[in-house]
C-alpha cells in the first residue's frame, strides 16, 4: 500500500514511515492530555462533554484538532482526502520547526539561497540576510499534513474520512450544530460515501479556499489567485543546483501580478506561477515560466500537474455564532507571497 501512496510516488523522506509517526514523542504528548471538558451554557455546566467538529485536515485543521483534543475536548476531524497532494510551494519559516515541535524528516530541502530573476533574466541574490544557521524549509503537503493529522490523532482526535455537505444551526442557546457529511469510512466502496451526521457544539471550518463551512455560515466571498504548478523530476546534476536554492521569476510573461517559481523538493522541483487578474490565462503564464527556466530543467520528467486557489485577503466574516473559520478558509495568507502554512497552523 505504501508503494502506491502519493508520497511514495514522489519520493518519501527516508525516516518518515509508520514507525516514526507512532514514536514515543507522540505517546508522551498524549499522556499530557487534560481531563474531559464539559459544556457550559448560560452560566451552567451541562452534563455532557464539549464536542467540536473540525472540517478539513490541512495544517489549520490538524493543529486545531490537536490543541483541542489535548485540552480534553471531544474532537472529530473530517477530511475528504487523506492522501491529498495539495499544489503548494510548501515553504515554512524556520521558527515553525521549534514552535510546532516538527521533526526534521518532514523538511525536504533547507533553502539558504534565493534568487530573483528579472524579465531580461538578470538574477539578484535576495537571501543574503540569512546566516549559516537560518533557512526556509521546503516540504510536500502530502507528507507535512499527514504528520500533523497523525499527531492530532495520537492526542485524542477522531479522524473521519468524509466530505461535509451542510450544517444545521442550533435552535437554542445551548443547542448543537448538526453536521451532515458523506462518510467514506462507512461506505462499502470507500468512494461514494454513506450519509451521516454529527452533533457538535462548535464547528471549525478548516476546509480551504472553497470552504463549505464558509458558505453555510454566510462568511462572504474574497478574491483569490490561481496557482498552477508542475512537479518535475530532473537529473541528479541539475538537482544538486537546487539542493538549497529557490528561484523566483518576475515579468509580464510569467505573471501580470504575481511571480513564477522553481522550488526544490525531495527528488524533484516544483515549477509554477500564479495570478489574480488574469485567471483564464494561467496556462500561458506557466508555459512562459517553463521557457524561462528551461535550461535548468531540460530533459526533466513531468510527475504531476496541479492547480489551486489562494485567498487574497480575509473573508468579511470569520465567526458566526459557534462556527469559526481558520487557515485558507478564513483567508489568512500573505498577499505578496501567497504563503499561508504558518498562519494556518
Amino acid at each position: 500500500a505504501a508503494s502506491k501512496s502519493p508520497a511514495a510516488r514522489l519520493g518519501a523522506p527516508r525516516a518518515l514511515g509508520g514507525a516514526a509517526l507512532a514514536s514515543s514523542s507522540f505517546a508522551a504528548q498524549a499522556s499530557r492530555r487534560e481531563g474531559a471538558v464539559s459544556v457550559q451554557a448560560r452560566g451552567k455546566k451541562l452534563d455532557r462533554p464539549l464536542k467540536v467538529a473540525v472540517i478539513g485536515g490541512g495544517p489549520s485543521g490538524a493543529c486545531t484538532a490537536e490543541v483541542l483534543a489535548k485540552a480534553g475536548i471531544e474532537t472529530t476531524l473530517i477530511e475528504r482526502k487523506f492522501d491529498n497532494m495539495k499544489p503548494c510551494g510548501g515553504a515554512i519559516p524556520i521558527c515553525m520547526i521549534e514552535e510546532f515541535d516538527l521533526p526534521m524528516e518532514i523538511v525536504d530541502r533547507k533553502v539558504t539561497k534565493m534568487k530573483m530573476i528579472s524579465p531580461s533574466n538578470v538574477s539578484i541574490d535576495v537571501g543574503k540576510t540569512l546566516n549559516d544557521k537560518e533557512y526556509i524549509g521546503m516540504c510536500r503537503r502530502e507528507v507535512f499534513d499527514d504528520y500533523l493529522r497523525k499527531r492530532a490523532e495520537a492526542n485524542g482526535t477522531k479522524l473521519v474520512n468524509g466530505q461535509m455537505l451542510r450544517m444545521d444551526e442550533p435552535t437554542s442557546p445551548d443547542g448543537t450544530y448538526t453536521v451532515h457529511f458523506s462518510n467514506y469510512d462507512e461506505s462499502e466502496d470507500g468512494r461514494t460515501g454513506k450519509p451521516d451526521t454529527l452533533e457538535v457544539d462548535i464547528v471549525i471550518g478548516a476546509d480551504g479556499a472553497n470552504s463549505r463551512v464558509a458558505k453555510e455560515m454566510g462568511a462572504g466571498e474574497y478574491d483569490y489567485a490561481i496557482a498552477f504548478q508542475e512537479r518535475i523530476q530532473i537529473d541528479e546534476d541539475k538537482m544538486k543546483k537546487y539542493e538549497d536554492l529557490a528561484e523566483m521569476y518576475v515579468g509580464d510573461d510569467v505573471s501580470p501580478d504575481f511571480y513564477g517559481w522553481v522550488f526544490p523538493k525531495y527528488g524533484h522541483v516544483a515549477v509554477g506561477t500564479g495570478t489574480v487578474v488574469d485567471k483564464s490565462g494561467i496556462k500561458k503564464y506557466q508555459d512562459a515560466t517553463r521557457v524561462r527556466c528551461e535550461p535548468k530543467i531540460a530533459g526533466g520528467k513531468l510527475l504531476k500537474v496541479e492547480a489551486h486557489p489562494i485567498p487574497e485577503h480575509p473573508r468579511p466574516r470569520r465567526v458566526n455564532g459557534r462556527a469559526v473559520l481558520v487557515g485558507d478558509a478564513a483567508g489568512y495568507v500573505t498577499k505578496c507571497s501567497g504563503e499561508g502554512i504558518y498562519f494556518a497552523a
